[in-house]
């Protein structure tokens, strides 16, 4: 699966970030911005999990808020908004079959988020581009105001 942040403009950047394909298990959507023309964006804060404490406890390492930019959204389902959105993991992937025909290989992006507390679902667009900012959300991110 990294091969496919290996194609998308930022995705090695990312991955030399985190030193990893990120899996996003726990992250926090911060915010989430749709529009029909132009870019739409999914911004969330994640990190690595490094190893754990001597109470037992996850360290986690690496910390960035992560946004993905998406051009001419082809199709979406989101489900679940809520005052705290926590998603299971995400998914970059070239886009799959979801009731229409797709080349073995398109060239639409999918990102799947998966469920866990609040929002859930897929984006699916013609351009994937992601970028980063390490360390923890801001205050003004935190209660969502740009």
């Amino acid at each position: 699966m990294a091969m496919i942040y290996e194609e998308i403009p930022g995705g090695p950047e990312l991955l030399t970030w985190f030193g990893q394909e990120p899996a996003f298990n726990d992250a926090e959507i911060i915010s989430l911005s749709l529009n029909r023309s132009g870019v739409s964006e999914l911004k969330l804060h994640g990190w690595i999990s490094t190893d754990v404490d001597p109470d037992g406890r996850t360290i986690l390492d690496k910390h960035a808020v992560v946004t993905f930019s998406f051009e001419e959204i082809m199709d979406l389902q989101l489900d679940g908004f809520s005052g705290q959105n926590v998603i299971a993991g995400l998914t970059l992937r070239h886009a799959t079959h979801r009731g229409r025909v797709l080349p073995e290989r398109s060239d639409e992006i999918e990102v799947e988020l998966r469920p866990c507390y609040g929002l859930d679902g897929f984006i699916r667009a013609k351009k994937v581009t992601v970028s980063y900012r390490p360390g923890l959300p801001d205050a003004k991110e935190q209660r969502g105001k740009p």
